[in-house]
């Protein structure tokens, strides 16, 4: 083998080179160039040498490496040259004696049983059996409380509201810290949004802003996060923001879809039927802007207009809410749709 090989030669011309320099007499120059010229050959060789036993991640830059091999050995005759012979050996040779544990001691986390499981302990209405009956143990009650932080906010908000009156200090803390980081999460985010959208450059980074600007406001309401004042204020934002959003993309779908339901919140009720259909128009699913028509001619008291669109509805894939005023309206749906469908927020 090469490597060998390499060691051997080095090693000899180191130990030649050093029986030159001891046969040299005071004055013999060509004696000591002699020793050199034989010592940078073994310096050569053992860089060589050493650099073969070297993992891969330290072989590179090449040249680079072996010249600092090459100087090391060179420039420390023989104590050089026997370090590195010792290191190689020592490295290629010598047993470990301690193992590499890679893998810490994990501790294991608490097992939380997800919503989704099918326990009726967990259910929607075992949590607002629990919540209503104050003979329950507070306990137990604070649990049910818990499981709504893993609930969609339009699901729990309206139940974490109806707690801020409950009997026990507990219940109605834990149900007003839980509101309370909500609504500041919202509104930190709004700040954040105001801030940008003063200093954004160009007009689809303005866009993004309002958009999103109206989109926040709208999570507000639609969530029920605000009540009274709040909630109208929330309402003339998100409409302020979606205006202005449209005005740079008078086209964008979902702003004209976003602003007929902002108009129907506000009982703006002509205003949102056309708005609705300025949506449709522009290419946004019909399937999806009917219920909210529906809702519409229902307010105005249109019932035939509500029994025909819902009849035309019950064709679709609707939510079991949509289903339920489909049956009670036209009948037994000939197509209810999948009954897992997410809901819409009709």
């Amino acid at each position: 083998m090469i490597n060998p090989k390499l060691g051997a030669a080095a090693l000899s011309l180191e130990t030649s080179g050093l029986l030159s320099i001891s046969l040299m007499t005071e004055g013999s120059d060509w004696a000591l160039l002699i020793f050199l010229l034989q010592h940078a050959g073994a310096s050569a060789l053992l860089a060589l040498f050493v650099w073969r036993f070297l993992p891969g991640k330290y072989r590179h830059p090449r040249l680079r490496v072996l010249a600092l091999l090459f100087n090391f050995s060179f420039f420390i005759p023989v104590l050089g040259l026997l370090g590195m012979l010792a290191a190689v050996f020592l490295s290629a040779y010598w047993r470990r004696t301690m193992v590499a544990q890679p893998f810490a001691r994990l501790i294991l986390p608490e097992f939380v049983l997800s919503l989704r499981e099918p326990d009726a302990r967990f259910s929607l209405g075992c949590i607002k059996s629990r919540l209503a009956q104050s003979a329950i143990a507070t306990p137990q009650r604070l649990q049910a409380l818990l499981t709504l932080q893993g609930m969609p906010a339009r699901v729990s908000n309206p139940m974490l509201q109806d707690m801020l009156g409950d009997a026990s200090d507990d219940i109605r803390l834990v149900a007003y810290g839980l509101l309370d980081s909500r609504e500041k999460k919202i509104n930190a985010q709004i700040h954040l949004e105001l801030v940008k959208l003063k200093t954004a450059k160009g007009s689809n980074i303005r866009l993004i802003g309002l958009r999103y600007l109206a989109e926040l406001y709208w999570e507000q309401v639609y969530t029920e996060l605000v009540q009274g004042d709040l909630r109208a204020h929330a309402l003339r934002q998100s409409l302020s923001y979606t205006n202005d959003a449209l005005l740079l993309a008078p086209l964008d779908t979902g702003l004209w879809f976003l602003k007929g339901r902002i108009l129907l919140e506000m009982k703006i009720h002509d205003d949102a039927y056309q708005i609705f259909g300025m949506a449709i128009a522009h290419g946004f699913p019909e399937s999806r802007v009917l219920p909210y028509i529906v809702e519409i001619a229902f307010n105005r008291r249109d019932y035939r207009t509500v029994r025909d669109l819902l009849s035309r509805i019950s064709i679709l894939q609707v939510t079991p809410r949509v289903k339920g005023a489909i049956h009670f309206w036209v009948g037994k749906p000939e197509n209810s749709g999948d009954s897992c469908a997410n809901e819409s927020g009709v």
